[in-house]
Order: structure tokens, then sequence, then C-alpha cells
């Protein structure tokens, strides 16, 4: 995950300065692919000349590119690192980013830093960002643990994500039955299909055909489907559970039947679960006649319930087995997992070492089981929801008889990957097939190709990470929609920001993007999917869902103008004024005392709104006796800075 300083605004105005690029590998170079529609100054700096992926790279920069090591001072300053407003330090060794990150640090204090780095680094990482103000460090492969979970999860959503605890789905239609949902805003027009953000726990299906619990039907439908539980979990048992299952009711009948004669079937019942429990002399005390000792006892007697006795203490040793197996796995990780039960559903995760472990913490968090193959020497650590496995060819075993709804194969080795894919497809046609690679252009035609799996190239999803970064924001996660990748990312709003004063659907309209969630100060709980008429103040946060080119108009503050104004004309009673003045107050901004020669019953027009709050504008006040119509402003006509006007 990328951290912003914590000295950056939420959304400050556009700085001056141009972006240096250090480090031109795939992704460096796909960084530069994305700055180059943004207009900014780029300088570039490489220990020798790239290898480069696109013509317009080489033709651009191929003259300007400064040659040397990015940790000398020398080579720095001739790249104009003094007069840079951010340094993106991408070599593939992280011990040269961060001896980087120190220098350009001594050279440029204000400057924002994005430095690449690897699992091994985390903790100096983090202590580099606590210490250093302006230093974001970006691992590439845990940013997009976000976009493999998502491709992995089953079900029918298009993207899944967390905030602050909260999960929000990101689906397909419009359902009037939701209770909370928000449009995505899509770059384009004309989006190919309309997407909705709803939080999780509001978004259900249900069936055409479902018969409610209180008629007639429905209780005998609710009674069916308990009496087939039984049934269903006895399908889901092995053949040696089955049978053993059968062998044990067999004793218990076969028990009640010999040990009732004399004493009644509560006899019976004592004896035969005494029996199976390992008992021997008191239930078979209870079956000899008073006063009698072992001697009266008959020979089949003696014999039988010895045999009893003996299936007894398997049973208890087992049973006792298992226990101690559980807890021991459960207390410290240890014992090993074996076959699971058929027709459990799992998902298999190959490889990818600390990308692996993010990816399965989200999968278990989730509720879904996941095996996890790591061939590193280290001990198997197991845990509710997750096992891990050393060796391929006992986790397959494992998993014989198992539903997998997705595999995950996370080598940086693309063709491994590919092999494996081919090999499991055979054994398991249905699962989810994702596979990583390191840095493939056009990673989705290559799936499509292939068919029946998704390609993720990491370098394609850490660059926009990268470049929003550079910018300023803090993303917190990566979210593959609909073929564009949309940044999940916090603005703390200050004083001056962009995006401070503005209402919410002013931020959706004017700029594109997709709020979320808003944390307010002094307040414990945050707004899922806030109402669009709220005001942003100083000390919030605000959580947005936006693809690199909404968040680069945030970036240089020009939203998009307001489209729309409400022509009214009416005189509310006394009782209905009131709160026609808090609602106009409260969509145009201002005090409601100021709304006042609005309701003269004359006619009027409203400054500029978005069609949004001009709708829900129109609505209350129509509530309110007045006569209200929603119409476009004029294309060239100035209404953004107009006041109240008849």
């Amino acid at each position: 995950m990328a951290s912003t300083p914590s000295s950056t605004p939420g959304a400050s105005c556009p700085r001056e300065g141009s972006v240096l690029i250090c480090g031109l590998g795939s992704l460096g170079q796909a960084c530069l692919l994305r700055l180059l529609p943004f207009d900014v100054p780029l300088r570039c700096l490489d220990r020798e000349r790239p290898d480069w992926r696109d013509p317009r790279l080489e033709e651009r920069f191929g003259s300007t590119l400064v040659l040397g090591d990015m940790r000398l001072p020398h080579v720095l300053s001739q790249a104009g690192v003094e007069t840079a407003r951010a340094v993106l330090l991408l070599s593939t060794e992280s011990t040269v980013n961060v001896e980087a990150a120190l220098q350009v640090r001594l050279l440029n204090p204000s400057a924002d830093l994005v430095v690449r780095s690897s699992g091994q680094l985390a903790s100096l990482g983090a202590l580099l960002e606590e210490r250093l103000p302006g230093v974001a460090v970006v691992d590439p492969l845990l940013l997009t643990a976000g976009a493999i979970t998502e491709a992995l999860r089953p079900g029918d959503q298009e993207a899944c994500f967390r905030v602050d605890g909260q999960s929000y789905l990101v689906v397909e239609g419009n359902d009037p039955a939701r209770r909370q949902q928000r449009s995505l805003r899509q770059d384009g027009t004309d989006p190919a299909r309309p997407l909705q953000v709803v939080p999780m726990g509001s978004h259900h299906h249900r069936s055409a055909d479902a018969v409610p619990a209180t008629t007639a039907r429905g209780r005998w439908l609710a009674m069916r489907r308990g009496l087939g539980a039984p049934l269903r979990l006895w399908r889901h048992c092995s053949r040696l559970q089955q049978a053993g299952l059968l062998v044990i009711l067999a004793l218990l009948a076969l028990g009640l039947t010999l040990f009732s004669a004399g004493g009644g079937w509560r006899q019976g019942v004592f004896v035969t679960l005494a029996l199976l429990l390992g008992e021997f002399v008191d239930p078979v005390n209870v079956l000899l006649p008073p006063g009698d000792g072992i001697e009266a006892a008959a020979p089949w007697l003696i014999g039988i319930t010895l045999l009893y006795s003996l299936v007894g203490t398997l049973l208890t040793s087992a049973l006792v087995a298992v226990i101690l197996e559980r807890l021991l796995r459960e207390r410290f990780g240890l014992g090993h997992p074996g076959r699971f039960r058929r027709g459990s559903r799992w998902i298999l995760l190959a490889e990818g070492d600390e990308l692996a472990v993010r990816v399965a913490d989200n999968l278990v968090r989730d509720g879904l089981q996941v095996l996890r193959i790591d061939t590193r020497p280290v001990t198997p650590l197991h845990r509710p929801g997750m096992v891990v496995f050393h060796r391929w060819e006992a986790a397959l075993a494992a998993l014989q008889h198992c539903r997998l709804e997705g595999i995950g194969l996370l080598s940086v080795d693309l063709l491994a990957n590919l092999q494996e894919t081919f090999q499991l497809q055979k054994s398991w046609p249905e699962a989810r097939y994702v596979i990583l690679s390191h840095a493939v252009e056009a990673a989705e035609q290559l799936g499509d190709l292939l068919g029946g799996m998704a390609v993720i190239s990491s370098m394609d999803l850490v660059a926009d990470a990268v470049v929003a970064t550079a910018f300023g924001e803090r993303v917190e996660e990566i979210c593959r929609i609909d073929g564009a990748n949309h940044l999940l990312v916090r603005y703390r709003i200050q004083q001056g920001d962009a995006l401070w004063g503005l209402n919410l659907s002013r931020v959706e309209q004017g700029y594109g993007v997709t709020t979320i969630h808003l944390l307010r100060p002094g307040r414990r709980s945050p707004l899922v999917l806030p109402s669009l008429d709220l005001v942003l103040a100083a000390g919030d946060q605000l959580v947005v869902l936006a693809t690199l080119a909404q968040l680069r108009r945030v970036e240089l503050g020009c939203p998009v103008p307001p489209g729309w104004r409400l022509r009214l004309q009416g005189a509310p009673r006394e009782e209905g004024r009131f709160e026609a003045l808090q609602s106009l107050a409260r969509h145009l901004g201002g005090a409601p005392g100021t709304m006042a020669p609005l309701l003269d019953g004359a006619e009027h027009l409203t400054p500029a709104l978005d069609r949004v709050l001009a709708e829900q504008l129109a609505e209350e006040l129509r509530r309110q006796g007045l006569h209200c119509s929603v119409e476009a402003v004029a294309v060239g006509e100035a209404v953004a800075g107009e006041g109240l006007r008849p």
C-alpha cells in the first residue's frame, strides 16, 4: 500500500516543477507512458540506456536521458532534482532506491518521493515514511493483491474492496430494491454497461420463484429443506466416513436388541452407550443378575461385551486424537490438515510468497477457504480458513474430492504459471484461473486468447498507483473494473484544497470520481455512500474510486462546470416556507435568509447546479407547493458564478 506524506494536502493546487523518473525498466517506462498526456515536464535518469518498449519514449527522451548512478549527488543535480516536484525511484534494486531517496531528500527537501521497494524492506520503508516527510514507499507486488483477490473471489460482482472495515461491491445493474447504491462514474459518456457501488450486506439476490415462509407452501418448503440437511451432510462425507457411520449405527441397533432383554430399552441404551465409550465392568454388572458374579455370565455375553468395549476404546481414542490435532492446529498452527471434506469449496494459491499471504488474508476475511502452496523451507502454520502445503503432490491429493472455486498461480515465471494452468484445467475446468505476469502488455487480451483464465500484469496495475502517488494522492487499493484500473484514494481535506467547500455532487459531477466513504472529525462511524448535498470541510477524510485521468483533473483543480438549473415560482405558506428556505440554502449554498427573494411568487432561475442536486431540490420544493422545472443551461452561458436572479 502506498501512503501519502502527512504534509501533503488532500487535493492541493497544481505545483510547478518537473517529474524525475529514475530507473527506466518496465515499471519506469509504464509510468512515463501514463505521464505523457498530463502535460508536465518530464526528465529521466538511468544507469545505462534502456531497452525502449515504445518508440514514442525513445523519440522524446532518447536525447535528453541522463546516464549515471542515481545515488550520486552530481548525477541527480544533472538530472534537475533540485527543481523537481516529484521524484520516482523505480530501480529493481530496493537498496539502491532507498539510498537514492536519502540523497534526493538532501538536495530537494520539498519534492514528493515515490520509492519502489520489496517485501524484504517493508519495515525499513515504514520507518522512512515516518521519519522523512514526503516519502511514499510502494511494493508493486503487494499493490496487486486487491486485483488478484477480486479475480479469484466467486460471485457475480465486478469488484470488491474494503474501507475502514466496511466492504463494498461493484455490481452490474440498477436495482431499486437496494437500500443504498451509487453509480460508478466511468471514463466516457456512454459506458458499455452501468455499474453500481453498493455496501456489503445490502446486495442480495432473491430467486424469482421464491416463496415467503409465512405461507403454508413456504413453511412446507422450509421443513423439507431442514429434513434434507442430514442427507446433504451424508453426501459430503467420504466413503470411509460413510462406512464408519454405518458400522456405528449397526452396532447401536444390535446392542439395543441384545442388551434390552430382561431390563427394557433403558437398560439397552445404557449398556450399549457405556460399552461404546470403552467401559466394560459397569455395563456388564448391569446385565448380571443381582448377587451373581462374572462366573454366572454366559460366554457369548462376555465375548460380545468385550468386542463392544474394544470398539468403544478405539472410537474414544480416535475422538481424542481428532480433538488434540484440532487444538494444536488452532492454538499453535501445527498438525497436518490431511484430506478435506468431500465437495467442500476451496481457493488454491501457488507460490507468491508475501503476495500470496496478502491475497489469502483477504479471501479468508471474506469467509472463503484457502489452500496455499509455499515451497519455501519454513514451518507451515495453519489457521482457521487457511492451510499451507510444501509440496504440490500433497496439496492436490488433499483437494482431490473438493471443488476449487479459483486457482491463483503467482510465480514470477509466466511460462511456469501457464504450464501449471493447463495441467490443472484437466481436473478443475470450471475454476477461475488467475495468472500473475511481471510485465506483459495487453495482458487481458492474452487471457482472452488462451481462454478460461485472467492474466494480471503487476506493472500495468502499479504504474497507475505510482503516478497517482507522485501527484500527492494516497492510493489504498487498485481495482480492475470493466477493463480499467480504478484507484481507491483517500483525500485528507485541508482549507484551501481544490475539494474544500465543495458538495459531494460537485466533486462527482465536476471531476468524474465516485465518492464512497466520508469520515468527519468528531464522528466515530464513517458515512457510507454519503449524501451528495454534504459539503466538505477541513479535517474530513473522503475516499473516492477514480481512474488516473480523473485524479489528474482533481490535481489540476479544473472541474467540469454544472450544466443544469431550476426554474421555480411560488410563495409557500408559512408552515412550508421554512422547509423551502432550508432546502434552497442546503443545495445552493448560503444562509436561509438570503434565499427569501426566490419565494416572492415571481419566476426565478437558480444558479447552475449538477443534475442530481437540481432534481432533488425540485422534488423537495414541489412538496412545499412551488412550481419547479429542471432545465439545461445553454452552452456558453456563464452561470456558475452568478448570484440569485429573477
